[in-house]
């Protein structure tokens, strides 16, 4: 099934209704309540503002699952750091003919993207950088005086996060002393914070063993950055498990394999009843 968001995370919604109503159709109690929360905020400059807000109603009492279209297979247990900016630059601007010469704030920034793309950056632990976004300028034949990037710096490992984060703003404040007619503003605009939880959490060896009783015999762990980056930054017991496989996340062509999607709605059923405390035999 292809379409934009159609893994990441509309499936996730889909299923997270369907355990509802699963667990209401066949009238199943359980020891602890099982709340079905959606929430805002997870992707672009949300910060994940849903997710804290969901963490803090629930605190350290509560397990909680994060349940992805994709990632069928996988147990995310393990939370990247992500830092996030914006870079805006003012210059003096003019028109391209007559004022020839002056600062343009879009080759500024032009010069500022060279200069991050040429980073250092660790193979292990995995440490990444992306300039997502740029605008800027006003027409053709006008020197620019405003332009902006938004900037992801992503690691596994904190202390490779902030080696990043030192370099980027070593290269910035180069380009300063280097266009002393242009201004440069620097702007956090996201701090997801990192975590974990031990393997051996009984949480994650629940999550793990749904996997095998639907028929995943090759169950992989994973590190990324989803709703669970929060419960996992407060040391909670958090999981991000997937329904299905899926390409092309973040992309127009996204698409959903739903070949394992009835394993995946099993398992995170399995999940959901063992960590609530469901008794087959009451």
């Amino acid at each position: 099934v292809h379409g934009p968001g159609i893994a990441d995370n509309s499936t996730g919604v889909a299923g997270l209704l369907a355990l509802g109503a699963t667990i209401k159709r066949h009238k199943i109690q359980t020891a602890a309540d099982i709340w079905l929360v959606a929430n805002v905020g997870e992707e672009g400059l949300g910060d994940l503002i849903g997710m804290r807000a969901v963490v803090d109603r629930f605190g350290p009492a509560a397990a909680y699952i994060i349940v992805e279209g994709g990632m069928y297979g996988f147990v995310l247990h393990e939370a990247i750091g992500v830092k996030r900016y914006r870079v805006t630059v003012n210059a003096p601007g003019g028109h391209s003919w007559s004022d020839f010469g002056r600062i343009s704030a879009i080759h500024v920034l032009g010069h500022l993207i060279s200069r991050i793309d040429a980073l250092s950056v660790p193979a292990t632990p995995k440490t990444t950088f992306n300039v997502g976004v740029i605008e800027g300028g006003t027409s053709i034949n006008s020197i620019a005086q405003q332009a902006s990037l938004q900037l992801d710096l992503r690691s596994e490992d904190p202390g490779a996060l902030a080696a990043l984060v030192e370099q980027f703003t070593g290269v910035v404040a180069r380009v300063v002393r280097h266009y002393p007619d242009a201004k440069i503003e620097l702007q956090t605009i996201g701090d997801r914070p990192a975590g974990s939880i031990a393997r051996s959490t009984p949480l994650v060896q629940i999550a793990d063993q749904a996997l095998r009783v639907v028929g995943c015999s090759n169950v992989r762990f994973l590190c990324g950055s989803t709703d669970a980056n929060i419960p996992l930054s407060r040391g909670f017991a958090a999981v991000c498990i997937g329904l299905a496989r899926s390409a092309n996340a973040h992309r127009t062509d996204e698409y959903l394999d739903t070949t394992d999607l009835t394993a995946g709605m099993q398992q995170l059923l399995l999940v959901a009843l063992a960590v609530s405390g469901f008794n087959s035999a009451a």
